[in-house]
């Protein structure tokens, strides 16, 4: 247990400011603290609150553990008995409900499992609050307006008779541009009443019907429901897979569950792996169960943000959708949790405390007695293991919803094309051929290439020396668009150079040769210059690019989204971003570029990415009666992942995969823990990994770990750190948590390097 900190006071306080007593955590320092409050003067001090407390000379935020415990207690008694005053906590201070007391438990399992500081997981966990600035809300009134209404004023009226709900003069400025004064106008003619108080204790609290669905659920669909709903209104835990191809119906299924959630007055939790797929399941939550809907994700606005947990907090709002962070959403009574395409990488945190959002969901809803849903088309390994030994119930969809046509693959094996013979570098015969077809049908196409820019790297003609990123061990991007090399680690950027740093050739266009070859040569390829190049091939297509570089903003997803459900674009081209969760019934055909993007690389669950990747952008076409196309280019035809990928068989390719990672001891037959040392000075990382190893060994032989390295890391160099990692597999997670603790103890006054523990790792690189 973490020692309690005394925060003391050497003046006298009267007796009556000192009847209670708060363990309180100030993020990001690592202790508890001791304070004493008044329980008349803050009366409402409970724990969950977070508070502004006297440290030193400041006044900083912190949050209540407890109050008024034994420990408590214990420790005032002795400081009584040693002469020392307890710092009060300032009367003038305002505590502020930041999270439930029944979430400290789920808050107290993530530090034990990552061994950090409780004070770090609720400064991850929970936003500070924050407040918009004041602003009046209006509705309609049951009256009729007085006397006649200008257009503007009309707008205004009908804008919110199709709201029908408390609306912000804000929102309604924005969408009627109308002025303050034509509000007041109305007002004053009873048309409209206004209020100044936040929406959420706006929002009525009588029950809202779900609407009725626009189709009848398959029988498949009703039969893995059943047993889930079941749960649900049990009020008990349990840890459901639904393995569903794409397109089966999984979406309307967690609707069913959520509603049954609903109906018995418990809240639901839905986990996304994007924050772009938020703005289209939100519309379809919202109409379908006809209430409002809390987002939960770092890109909000810090006001937005604190707006949507407080109505989760408060029971305002009674689900939420989010990406990995609303896990942490404090939603009262949960009914159930769902995590939607569960295999997906971005649950796991890549920075700082490295949780992982679907592990972290069945902890959640196991502690809260309420079911979980893991729901994927290509489940990971890991979760797919755990239900083939029981410790997860297998339901599974393998009809499509809205057809019964299976999807047509073809494979181009890029070997046997000669250059001549491709339309352009990245577009094979048959792929042209079929996006002609779909085009003169009035059809969509998706173009997936998992590499972002025009080119992978840029190389010396004369020398052959690539150009590289001077802070990382990786070559630089080209982008033609921004005429720039890019890192797409560190995001370092410059222009394109015009001599070579390795034998010091000149580019002769930079000498006024504009005839001449360029002394750099554009090698590989990415989602730039195929966008490019279809340009070229077909000019009367309407064609838009998904990938981060078009994308700036949730809004610029959406629009692109918007513009291809309106057929206002003809092929997307883009990377993995196109794969997600997307439904667009006029899309039919799915062409990838390269399928051997990322099965190389010095990943164990290379394989199962590709597999993945590939059958989810597969998943993306003919998801209604129309036939699905999909081609698949690549230079290892005879690869395990493309062979499953064709033949649509995902039990086939896990049999295989499992077999493969049994025999070398990785994930889900052992745990991993991965220590990464990061240096300045290659030397010094290098020579501190080996004495985190050599320190390991001990506990390594005592607790039956293996220990591989240290080694320098696939990617040795990212933003000037040199680095060496070192891999501990053992059978169980307790171990690795104890020798990481005990590590964490002994590197903590390492001040020559950036030490990483990531227990369950998910990159490798």
């Amino acid at each position: 247990m973490t020692q309690l900190t005394l925060i003391t006071d050497s003046s006298p306080l009267p007796a009556e400011t000192t009847d209670s007593l708060a363990t309180v955590v100030i993020p990001p320092l690592e202790g508890e603290y001791l304070y004493s409050f008044s329980s008349t003067v803050h009366p409402e001090l409970s724990v969950g609150c977070v508070i502004e407390v006297q440290l030193g000379r400041r006044t900083v935020p912190g949050f209540v553990l407890s109050t008024n415990s034994p420990r408590e207690r214990s420790a005032s008694v002795e400081m009584t008995q040693r002469g020392i005053k307890i710092k009060p906590i300032p009367a003038h201070s305002r505590p502020i409900p930041a999270f439930l007391e029944g979430h400290l438990g789920f808050f107290e399992w993530i530090a034990k499992y990552y061994a950090e500081p409780l004070s770090k997981i609720i400064d991850l966990a929970v936003p500070r609050p924050a407040f918009s600035k004041k602003e009046s809300f209006f509705r309609l009134t049951p009256e009729l307006p007085q006397g006649r209404l200008g257009a503007a004023q009309q707008r205004v009226l009908d804008f919110l008779s199709s709201r029908n709900d408390w609306v912000s003069a804000s929102e309604i400025r924005q969408n009627c541009d109308t002025t303050p004064a034509i509000l007041r106008a109305l007002e004053k003619k009873g048309c409209v009443i206004s209020a100044s108080e936040a929406p959420s204790t706006l929002l009525t609290t009588s029950p809202v019907q779900p609407q009725s669905r626009f189709h009848d659920l398959s029988q498949e669909q009703q039969d893995v429901t059943t047993p889930m709903r079941t749960v649900v209104a049990g009020h008990q835990f349990n840890s459901f897979l639904l393995h569903g191809v794409t397109g089966s119906g999984k979406t309307e299924v967690y609707l069913e569950l959520i509603i049954e959630a609903l109906q018995h007055n418990r809240s639901a939790l839905v986990i996304v792996p994007e924050i772009a797929l938020t703005p289209q399941l939100l519309d379809r939550f919202e109409s379908r169960l006809g209430q409002k809907v809390a987002v939960l994700h770092s890109s909000l606005k810090p006001h937005e943000r604190w707006q949507h947990w407080s109505d989760a907090l408060t029971g305002a709002t009674k689900v939420v959708i989010g990406a990995r962070s609303a896990i942490f959403a404090p939603m009262k009574d949960l009914g159930v949790i769902v995590v939607d395409e569960e295999h997906d990488g971005s649950f796991k945190q890549g920075e700082g405390i490295r949780y992982n959002a679907r592990d972290l969901a069945v902890v959640r809803a196991k502690l809260a007695s309420c079911p979980v849903v893991l729901g994927s088309a290509t489940p990971s390994l890991e979760s797919f293991n755990h239900a083939r030994s029981g410790k997860h119930m297998l339901l599974t969809l393998n009809q499509r919803f809205y057809t019964s046509r299976a999807l047509s693959f073809d494979v181009v094996d890029l070997n046997r094309l000669k250059p001549w013979e491709m339309p352009s570098k990245s577009i094979s015969p048959k792929l042209l051929t079929l996006l002609k077809d779909t085009l003169d049908k009035g059809e969509q196409s998706f173009v997936l290439y998992n590499r972002r820019g025009f080119a992978s790297y840029l190389q010396c003609g004369t020398c052959e020396n690539v150009v590289g990123c001077p802070h990382c061990s990786v070559t630089l991007t080209f982008h033609r668009n921004t005429n720039s090399l890019l890192c797409h680690f560190c995001g370092f950027t410059t222009p394109p150079p015009i001599a070579c740093s390795a034998c010091g050739a000149k580019d002769p266009k930079a000498c006024g040769n504009a005839e001449a070859e360029p002394l750099f040569k554009q090698r590989g390829a990415g989602t730039e210059r195929v966008f490019e190049e279809i340009s070229d091939l077909l000019p009367r297509a309407r064609i838009a690019k998904l990938d981060r570089d078009a994308v700036r903003s949730i809004d610029d997803y959406t629009s692109i989204l918007q513009k291809m459900r309106s057929k206002e674009i003809d092929i997307l081209v883009g990377t993995q971003m196109i794969a997600k969760g997307h439904d667009l019934p006029d899309v039919t055909l799915v062409g990838i570029v390269d399928c051997d993007v990322g099965l190389h690389v010095p990943d164990f669950r290379a394989a199962e990415r590709a597999f993945q990747l590939l059958t989810q952008v597969a998943g993306r076409a003919g998801r209604r009666e129309r036939q699905g196309y999909v081609l698949l280019q690549t230079r290892v035809p005879q690869h395990p992942s493309l062979q499953m990928t064709v033949a649509s068989n995902f039990l086939g390719f896990a049999e295989q995969e499992l077999k493969m990672r049994e025999m070398l001891g990785y994930p889900p037959f052992q745990r991993l823990l991965r220590v990464i040392v990061g240096a300045e000075d290659k030397a010094v990382a290098s020579s501190i990994a080996s004495i985190i190893a050599q320190r390991a060994q001990p506990s390594c032989d005592s607790l039956e770990i293996s220990l591989l390295g240290p080694a320098p890391a696939p990617v040795e160099k990212v933003r000037n750190y040199w680095r060496f990692h070192i891999l501990f597999k053992a059978h169980s997670a307790a171990k690795l948590q104890t020798l990481m603790q005990r590590l964490k103890s002994e590197v903590a006054a390492e001040r020559n390097a950036r030490i990483i523990f990531d227990l369950d790792p998910q990159d490798m690189l």
